[in-house]
This record gives C-alpha cells, sequence and structure tokens, in this order.
C-alpha cells in the first residue's frame, strides 16, 4: 500500500470515480504540456524592447508596462505597440522592428485562448463522460433484466 492511503479508501471507492479521475488526470496533464510549450515559444513582450511577460501576466491579460525608453522619445503608440493593427497608412512592421513584438502579441494571445479552451474541452469531457457512463449503465442492466429468466 502507498503511505498515507488506505486500502480501504481505494477499494471502496467505485470504479466509475477512479476512471474519471485518471482519464481528467491526463487530460490536465496534456493541458499543462500545452500551456508549457505555448509559454516557451514566447521570446519577447508585446511591447518594442519589452522582455518576456511572466506566466499570470499573459494569462490575466495585464496591461504591460511600456519601457521609459520609449516613453521618453514621445512617439505613437503605433510605433512601439505590438498589439495594435498596421493599417495601410502606417509603415511596415517588419521596417519599424515590431515583427517579433507583433508576433509575441499573437502569441500571448493564443495561450489565453488555448487555455479557455481547456478548461471548456474538461467541462464538456465531464459532462459527457457521466452522461455517457450512466447511459451504458442503464443499457447494460435492460440487457441483463432481459436474458435472466
Amino acid at each position: 500500500p502507498i503511505r498515507g492511503f488506505s486500502t480501504p479508501f481505494y477499494s471502496s471507492m467505485k470504479l466509475k470515480t477512479k476512471i474519471w479521475l485518471v482519464s481528467q488526470g491526463l487530460l490536465i496533464l496534456t493541458a499543462c504540456i500545452i500551456q508549457l510549450t505555448f509559454y516557451h515559444e514566447i521570446k519577447y513582450g508585446p511591447i518594442l524592447g519589452m522582455a518576456k511577460r511572466s506566466y499570470w501576466e499573459i494569462i490575466s491579460d495585464a496591461e504591460p508596462t511600456i519601457p521609459t525608453e520609449i516613453l521618453a522619445q514621445g512617439i505613437g503608440p503605433e510605433l512601439y505597440d505590438g498589439r495594435l493593427p498596421v493599417t495601410r497608412s502606417a509603415r511596415d512592421p517588419n521596417s519599424r522592428g515590431l515583427a517579433a513584438y507583433r508576433l509575441a502579441a499573437r502569441q500571448e494571445q493564443g495561450i489565453r485562448f488555448a487555455l479557455y479552451g481547456g478548461v471548456c474541452v474538461n467541462i464538456l469531457y465531464l459532462l459527457a463522460y457521466h452522461s455517457l457512463f450512466a447511459y451504458f449503465e442503464r443499457t447494460l442492466s435492460r440487457a441483463k433484466k432481459r436474458t435472466l429468466p
């Protein structure tokens, strides 16, 4: 037996619960691996000259602090903010040196979207698992009743 866990607890737990815990754990592990992989790929922050932000700042969608060097220059946000869309009147983002920061802004948006998607998938899985399990239990019990003399 595993220290700290009593054997009667495991034996009294229903098979349904055991299967659900293992499968839900695998889903959560997969979601964590996806989040870590996405976060690892982010190299910069969304503002010109900004370093990579912490995971929780990205997830909470906190407004990034603009570096003082950028503010001291007195330039417009379209020249330093990678989150703003490129307009036809604006210069090419590659010539402004914003390509990497625009990519970082899209990656930050993607990591938030992946987290929300992971939560939705887990909720849908919870509902589908329990409804299908109940359906199969009902079907098996009906089949047993029909075959018994």
